[in-house]
């Protein structure tokens, strides 16, 4: 848990930090008996995993953890905790899978290349990836928003700050 980067080498996606604080994030305040979270979690990431290939293709050897972590910002802790984040949101409206599913597909169609203009700001800052909370609640807005879900009013407000340019 104390460390919260990867060597540039490192033939792992993520940080057990960066696991745990998304798990944080994806069950926060729902109020499940242990077992029950940690079968949700887990159906959570499994679907989030047939959405993102290129993590299926890590774990299968076709692809190399680090060219993952260099080209795409999924496999950082600011996406995962971001990912949480939405999942939580998905979750506290239905724990049924077939519910919450369904509405997480479009994650399969966010762009998550380091290329992506879109990033900028939000989760790249002077060409690195940053795991402010700034950044982070930009990162989840951007899901939100491609995921047609509503901000709280904390998120619009930063949203609204990100937009005018003045963060």
């Amino acid at each position: 848990m104390e460390r919260s980067t990867l060597s540039a080498n490192s033939g792992k996606l993520f940080t057990l930090s960066s696991i745990y604080n998304a798990n944080h994030a994806l069950l926060r305040d729902l109020n499940l008996p242990g077992e029950e979270a940690c079968g949700l979690a887990q159906r959570y990431w499994e679907a989030v995993d047939t959405l993102i290939p290129e993590w299926g293709m890590v774990r299968r050897r076709d692809l190399l953890a680090r060219e993952v972590r260099k080209d795409f910002i999924h496999s950082h802790g600011l996406a995962l905790h971001a990912l949480g984040r939405v999942g939580n949101t998905l979750l506290r409206g239905s724990t049924d899978e077939a519910v919450w599913a369904s509405r997480l597909k479009p994650v399969g169609d966010v762009d998550w290349s380091r290329t992506n203009t879109d990033w900028e700001g939000r989760a790249i800052v002077g060409g690195r990836v940053s795991k402010s909370h700034q950044n982070t609640v930009l990162t989840t807005n951007y899901l939100r928003r491609h995921l047609g879900l509503p901000l709280s009013t904390e998120e619009q407000q930063l949203e609204d700050a990100y937009l005018r340019g003045e963060v």
